[in-house]
């Protein structure tokens, strides 16, 4: 479900890092109102932190702070 827009998702969070899962909803209701629905906060609250974890990750790992 979440797939198709992954790529824009996570563009979104880079952009603004304290982008809400709310916000993410909305921004996806507006592009697929049939799609996303409330109901479907939850899972994308899932995602979100997944994703924000990953950066994270990325951040940590590849962006020098271990090698200083």
């Amino acid at each position: 479900m979440y797939e198709p827009f992954e790529a824009q998702i996570k563009g979104w969070l880079e952009e603004e890092p304290a982008l809400s899962a709310a916000s993410v909803l909305q921004r996806l209701t507006k592009i697929d109102p049939s799609r996303f629905k409330e109901k479907n906060l939850r899972m994308v609250q899932r995602l979100v932190k997944v994703w924000r974890m990953e950066m994270a990750g990325l951040i940590i790992l590849d962006g020098g702070w271990m090698k200083s």
